[in-house]
C-alpha cells in the first residue's frame, strides 16, 4: 500500500507475539492494538492496519539470483561472512570447492578465534556434512544490520511454511486512514526467531488383551457383537495456560500450536467415539467441530455456565462427545448442571448450614450424556437393540473439596438410573478429579460406600444415595487384571489400584484421574467387553512435565476397544460363570 503523508496527529500500533519462535504449520496471530499519541483521540471508525509478512532471504554466494538450499557449516563454525557460505545446489557448492577451501584456509591462519576448533576442522580430513538442516541451526544464525527480505503475506494471520523454515520472519504494521490513505502511525516492525519444524509425533498403540487358549474361538468371532473404540481426553482449555509451566517452552504453550498437536493426536488414534473435556467454547465452534466434521464425525457440546472474559468475547470450556456418523447416530442426548441438583440435599441439612453448602456445593461442572444407536449393525446376532449409553463428565478439581466431588458423581449416578433403559450398556468417561480408591472411584466400582463425616463437614454424604446397580469396571484397571499382558506395560500401573500409575502429569503432581468405566458383562443387559486399551506412557516418556512439545495437554488420552454383547451371548454367560 502506497501511502501519503502523514497526518499531523499520530497513532501508535502495538504488536505482540504469544512466542516469538514460529513452528511450520502453526498459525501465528499476533495481538495488535491502535492508541493515540498527542491532542486528538485515534479515528474509531476510519482507519485499518496495515499488515505485511516478510520472509528473510539468503542468496546463493556463487549464483546470486539464486535461493540458497543449505549452508557450509565450517564457514559458519569459523566465522566467516555468511553470505558466502551459502549455496543453490550440492554441484554448485563442488564446482566452488577450491576457492571455497582456499577462505577455510586463510580463515584458519589468520584467525584469532578457538584454536582448538580451527584444528578439529582442519584434521577432519573432509569438511563437516551440509545439507538444508544447517539452515535450521539456531546456533548458526547471526543477527545483521542489512538483510533482505521476500514479502510473503499481506494478512494479518500468518502460518510457516517448510520454505520458512531457518529463516527469520518479519511483520510490519501500520495504522492507515481509510479515506486519505494516510499513515496514521509509525510502522511497527517485529522479528520473530527462526522458523522451527514441528515435532515428530511419538505413536502410542492398542495393546490386545490376549484371551487364555480354552477361549480362544470366542476372541475371535468377528461378527459376535459390535466392535468399536472409544477416546477419553482432557485437552487442557487455553483459559488455564496462563498458570506457571515453567518447564514447557513458550512457542509449545501457545493455542495455535497446541491445537494443531492436539488434532493430529486425536485424529491418528482413529477412535470411534471420542469424549473431550476442557474444551473452550470458541475453540470448539471454530476448531474442533469443523475440523473433526471433515473427519467424519458428528458432534454433541455442553459448555459449563460460568464465563469469563478473554478481552474480546466471554468463553467458558466444557464437554464434546464426536462420534462417527457412518457408525452411529444420536438417539438421545441429557445434560447434567450439578450446580442445578443441589437444592435436595442442601434443604436436607440443618438450617445453620443450608447457605455455606449451597455456596460449597454449587460448582459448575457438567456431564453430557448421549445414547448412541448403531443402525448399521443392526442385522448382527438375531437384531438385538444396538445402543449404548455415552457419558462425558468433568468433575470438581479443587482438592479442598472431597465431598463436592462425591456429590457430582453420585449425582451422575442418580441421573443415568433415571435416564437409562436396563438393557443399554454404560461408557462413563471423564476427568473425574479423583485418584484410585477414592471415594467418588470406589462408588463407581464397587456400587457402593459406607458413610464417613471425616472429609463431609457439612453432614452431605449421609443424604446420598450412596448405592447404584450398575456393574461398572474401569477400562484400565481391568486391562491391569487380564491373562496375558506384555511384560514392558506392567511397570506402568499401580501394582495396588491395578489402575494407570498417572494421567495427569507435573513436577508437583502425578496421579490418576481421569477413567472410563464401562457396563461389565451380565446376563441380563446388552454389556460391554474390554478388547484393548491405548499403551500409557510414564515419567520416562514425559520428561518434565505436562504439557510439553510433544504432549499438548497436562493430561494423557485413554482410549480402550470393546466388543458389544447381547444378553444370553455365550461371551455374557461365560464371564458370568466365571467373573475373574
Amino acid at each position: 500500500m502506497d501511502l501519503t503523508e502523514t497526518h499531523s496527529y499520530k497513532c501508535k500500533v502495538n504488536v505482540t507475539l504469544r512466542s516469538t519462535k514460529p513452528v511450520v504449520g502453526c498459525e501465528i496471530n499476533p495481538f495488535v492494538s491502535v492508541r493515540s499519541e498527542g491532542p486528538l483521540p485515534a479515528p474509531s471508525r476510519d482507519y485499518s492496519v496495515s499488515y505485511k509478512w516478510y520472509r528473510e532471504q539468503k542468496f546463493c554466494s556463487i549464483h546470486h539470483d539464486k535461493m540458497a538450499t543449505f549452508q557450509c557449516v565450517s564457514c559458519v563454525k569459523l566465522n566467516i561472512t555468511r553470505k558466502e557460505s551459502y549455496h543453490c545446489s550440492t554441484k554448485c557448492f563442488l564446482n566452488s570447492w577450491q576457492a571455497h577451501m582456499w577462505r577455510h584456509r586463510l580463515k584458519m591462519e589468520t584467525s584469532t578465534d578457538d584454536k582448538q576448533t580451527i584444528r578439529k576442522l582442519r584434521s577432519c580430513g573432509s569438511w563437516p556434512e551440509f545439507g538444508s538442516e544447517c539452515l535450521s541451526n539456531e546456533k548458526a544464525v547471526v543477527m545483521e544490520e542489512e538483510k533482505e527480505w521476500l514479502l510473503v503475506s499481506c494478512s494479518k494471520n500468518y502460518v510457516p511454511k517448510m520454505d520458512d523454515l531457518g529463516l527469520t520472519l518479519k511483520l510490519e504494521c501500520v495504522a492507515v486512514d481509510f479515506s486519505s490513505n494516510t499513515a496514521l502511525s509509525d510502522l511497527n516492525v517485529t522479528l520473530t526467531d527462526p522458523v522451527i519444524e514441528f515435532p515428530t509425533a511419538q505413536p502410542r498403540c492398542i495393546v490386545q488383551i490376549q484371551c487364555p487358549r480354552e477361549s480362544s474361538s470366542l476372541c475371535s468371532t468377528s461378527l459376535n457383537g459390535i466392535h468399536f473404540s472409544v477416546l477419553s481426553y482432557n485437552i487442557l482449555s487455553d483459559l488455564y495456560t496462563n498458570q506457571k509451566y515453567h518447564y514447557c517452552p513458550s512457542w509449545a504453550l501457545v493455542w495455535e500450536y497446541r491445537r494443531h498437536n492436539l488434532l493430529r493426536e486425536i485424529i491418528e488414534y482413529s477412535a470411534d467415539i471420542i469424549c473431550l473435556q476442557e474444551v473452550q467454547s470458541d475453540h470448539f465452534e471454530n476448531f474442533f467441530k469443523p475440523e473433526l466434521t471433515k473427519e467424519g464425525y458428528m458432534v454433541v457440546y455442553k459448555k459449563r455456565t460460568n464465563e469469563v472474559y478473554t478481552g474480546k468475547q466471554f468463553v467458558t470450556d466444557g464437554c464434546a462427545t464426536f462420534y462417527r456418523n457412518d457408525l452411529f447416530k444420536e438417539v438421545a442426548k441429557y445434560e447434567i448442571e450439578f450446580n442445578k441438583k443441589t437444592s435436595p440435599v442442601v434443604e436436607a441439612l440443618k438450617s445453620e448450614l443450608r447457605n455455606e453448602a449451597s455456596i460449597r456445593l454449587k460448582k459448575d461442572n457438567i456431564a453430557l450424556v448421549v445414547i448412541l444407536g448403531t443402525p448399521k449393525y443392526c442385522h448382527t446376532y438375531n437384531a438385538f437393540p444396538s445402543r449404548v449409553c455415552v457419558v462425558n463428565a468433568h468433575i470438581c478439581s479443587d482438592p479442598k473439596f472431597p465431598d463436592v466431588k462425591l456429590f457430582q458423581v453420585v449425582t451422575l449416578i442418580n441421573e443415568l438410573e433415571k435416564i437409562l433403559q436396563p438393557e443399554i450398556p454404560l461408557l462413563i468417561c471423564g476427568d473425574f478429579n479423583s485418584v484410585p480408591k477414592s471415594d467418588p472411584h470406589t462408588f463407581m466400582v464397587t456400587g457402593r460406600l459406607e458413610y464417613s463425616d471425616s472429609v463431609d463437614p457439612y453432614g452431605v454424604y449421609q443424604h446420598l444415595k450412596l448405592d447404584h446397580q450398575f456393574s461398572l469396571a474401569s477400562a484400565y484397571a481391568s486391562f491391569g487384571l487380564a491373562v496375558g499382558k506384555q511384560e514392558r506395560h506392567l511397570g506402568k500401573f499401580n501394582l495396588k489400584t491395578r489402575e494407570p500409575i498417572l494421567t495427569f502429569f507435573s513436577p508437583r503432581f502425578s496421579k490418576t484421574l481421569d477413567y472410563i468405566f464401562f457396563t461389565e458383562c451380565f446376563l441380563i443387559v446388552n454389556s460391554l467387553e474390554l478388547e484393548g486399551v491405548l499403551e500409557l506412557l510414564d515419567n520416562k516418556d514425559l520428561a518434565a512435565g505436562l504439557p510439553s512439545p510433544l504432549w499438548s495437554s497436562d493430561h494423557i488420552a485413554l482410549m480402550a476397544t470393546f466388543r458389544m454383547l447381547p444378553k444370553n451371548h455365550p461371551a455374557t454367560a461365560r464371564k458370568q460363570a466365571d467373573p475373574s
